[in-house]
């Protein structure tokens, strides 16, 4: 990544955040639905309002806004994990669940794979980064459930049961017909691992 990378996805002043995170919205859209050498900067600027010169003024070139969007969406990401996974007074089940779902939202039927070889390429992150950090979100939580689970009883650690519980979903991504049977047969895996 060079350095005008690193400049560009920093707000240029008096730049709002709201236009700012309504672009990378956009982009993230078209990045997940087209693939980064398909995905066209006159159709981000279509979905985020904005004439093409006024994107241009956000984001310089292509790469600078892609990497900016990848930076967004790999954070936008990591954030509705945490709070799905933190919600107070919800059963552990049903947290692990949202949070898989929140991960999963339009990803299902998008370019993830190529999204993610464009993310090391612009930003140096690789999907086993990625990877590791989402599943240190999982552990965290299951670490904190009552020594009755499963893996817990078996001998196994949090990290672990989140490492299957990842794998799992990434393998049903790619065979579920739909986000709800998706999301069915994600609760299925995760009664394995954490229901006594």
């Amino acid at each position: 990544m060079t350095d005008g990378h690193k400049a560009a996805a920093v707000p240029p002043p008096g730049v709002g955040r709201g236009r700012r995170t309504a672009i990378l919205d956009a982009a993230a859209a078209v990045l997940l639905r087209h693939g980064f050498r398909k995905a066209s900067v006159d159709e981000v600027a279509r979905r985020a309002e904005i004439s093409r010169q006024g994107l241009y003024q956000h984001f310089p070139t292509k790469d600078a806004l892609f990497t900016a969007t990848i930076d967004h969406l790999l954070e936008t990401s990591t954030a509705s994990t945490r709070t799905a996974l933190a919600e107070p007074g919800v059963a552990l089940e049903d947290r692990i669940l949202k949070a898989f779902a929140a991960m999963a939202g339009e990803t299902l039927a998008s370019r993830l794979d190529e999204v993610l070889e464009t993310a090391e390429r612009l930003t140096g992150r690789t999907a086993a980064d990625l990877e590791r950090q989402i599943i240190a979100e999982f552990a965290g939580a299951l670490e904190r459930t009552e020594a009755s689970s499963p893996w817990r009883r078996n001998g196994d650690s949090a990290e672990s049961a989140a490492t299957v519980l990842y794998a799992t979903s990434a393998g049903l991504k790619r065979i579920a017909s739909s986000v709800p049977d998706y999301l069915d047969r994600m609760r299925q895996a995760i009664r394995f691992v954490c229901t006594p």
